[in-house]
């Protein structure tokens, strides 16, 4: 879904809560990406469970995942990928990630079309899905690579990103998206002076 760029959004570097009542999308011109809303909520309500938090946050929705660098309760860049969408065409019932897959597109990404080719030949969901993961953690290396990271989504993904990046030495925080949310909406309604809890 296309998004018209400058209409209803805020350049990064952004705080992620807004000064206003009005939650607008981050946007970014290099590398062009457009983080929703929705999904600057969860960073809020991940802000407000995880105090002071510097580091990256994963937010992994339904079409798209999005790499974070958080710094002072700012959104300082983001990276966005593909990944869930194409995992659900191209692999819709795999309910894990293949750590092996996962391993094999990390360290050589520029296989990924043959990987996913072979994949797809030999049926082997988990396969797709993990060479999907491992090609989006090699592009992704400059933001989790000797950062803090947390992962929001649900649980599926939490734990097929979090099993990739355990195998590179790198220990995650998951986050379940539900709870960052209604805790980044009550962050929102105490900045109004709506909620006094």
């Amino acid at each position: 879904m296309a998004r018209r760029k400058g209409i209803g959004t805020e350049t990064v570097p952004a705080r992620l809560l807004p000064e206003n009542d009005d939650l607008k999308d981050l946007e970014q011109t290099a590398p062009l990406g457009l983080l929703p809303a929705p999904e600057r909520l969860l960073l809020i309500g991940l802000t407000r469970v995880q105090q002071n938090w510097d580091g990256v946050a994963c937010v992994i929705g339904a079409e798209r995942s999005h790499w974070v660098q958080i710094s002072a309760d700012e959104a300082v860049s983001f990276q966005s990928f593909l990944t869930p969408r194409l995992a659900a065409v191209l692999a819709p019932d795999a309910a894990r990630a293949d750590a092996e897959a996962a391993g094999d597109s990390l360290s050589q990404p520029e296989r990924l079309a043959t990987q996913l080719s072979s994949a797809d030949l030999s049926g082997d969901g988990p396969a797709i899905l993990g060479h999907l993961i491992g090609a989006e953690l090699a592009a992704a290396r400059p933001y989790w690579l000797g950062q803090r990271v947390a992962l929001i989504g649900v649980a599926r993904w939490v734990e097929a990103y979090r099993a990739a990046l355990a195998a590179q030495g790198v220990t995650v925080e998951g986050f379940e998206a539900g709870e960052l949310a209604d805790t980044g909406r009550t962050a929102l309604r105490q900045r109004d002076g709506k909620d006094s809890a």
